[in-house]
């Protein structure tokens, strides 16, 4: 028999698109560490100084600037014959669930919300960090920046989601920090959107990538200071 709640979940499908850094995890502290380790390497095997490789590393992150390819670590650690997976697993212990995070994604899968995590970030690191969290099981559906060849700034992170579920726009969220990532391109689609105002400092940009959008104007449906607030707004709008 199926199960009455996934039936109904799929008859009248609420997606939410969940932002990942910023929005649920604080993952400033281990992208920097990262970048400097990835700096290090360059560092000992090309035999140069450690000033010269970081000149190196962020004239090629320079070049991928506005690209999703910019947030491909595994990409990265293959130009520069680095072992990416050591690299990330080294530095795992400073990767930061933020407060109320498992709370309020449990209580939405509770309400029947499809909990979607769209994140400009590559499977394999991703996937790799939610393990480290064990968070993936909150998630019915991942969808990266590989997936879809594409920055969420472009909407093709939503359009999956919402083709995926046959789902309508006007029945689903998108909730983020990032004004241009994460609240105009879902709002353009249709969808609701909430802002996080925590997440500006919990990301780590090695170069001036992306750092503008969270300059720009935030024209989101709600804002919220933290995460729990999350319920209440669905709640009050009738979709709880």
């Amino acid at each position: 028999m199926v199960n009455k709640r996934l039936e109904k979940k799929l008859k009248s499908p609420r997606l939410i698109f969940w932002d990942w850094t910023g929005t649920l995890a604080d993952e400033a502290q281990l992208d920097r560490a990262i970048c400097e380790e990835i700096e290090k390497f360059i560092a000992l095997t090309k035999q140069i100084s450690l000033s010269q490789a970081k000149e190196l590393f962020q004239n090629y992150l320079k070049e991928l600037e506005g690209q999703w390819e910019w947030h491909d670590y595994v990409r990265h650690s293959r130009h520069f014959n680095l072992p990416w997976k050591e690299i990330q697993k080294k530095h795992l212990d400073k990767l930061k669930l933020l407060p109320d995070a498992k709370e309020v994604l449990n209580w939405t899968k509770e309400k029947g919300y499809i909990n979607i995590l769209a994140t400009n970030a590559v499977r394999a690191i991703i996937k790799l960090r939610l393990n480290h969290l064990k968070i993936e099981p909150f998630f019915d559906t991942l969808i990266t920046s590989d997936d879809v060849q594409a920055l969420k700034a472009s909407g093709q992170h939503f359009k999956l989601g919402l083709n995926l579920y046959q789902a309508q726009p006007s029945k689903c969220f998108s909730i983020g920090d990032n004004p241009i990532q994460d609240i105009n391109s879902a709002r353009q689609l249709g969808l609701k959107t909430i802002h996080c105002r925590f997440g500006t400092n919990l990301t780590h940009y090695h170069t001036s990538h992306l750092t503008s959008n969270h300059q720009e104007l935030v024209k989101a449906d709600f804002s919220i200071n933290q995460l729990i607030e999350v319920k209440n707004i669905l709640e009050r709008n009738n979709h709880g």
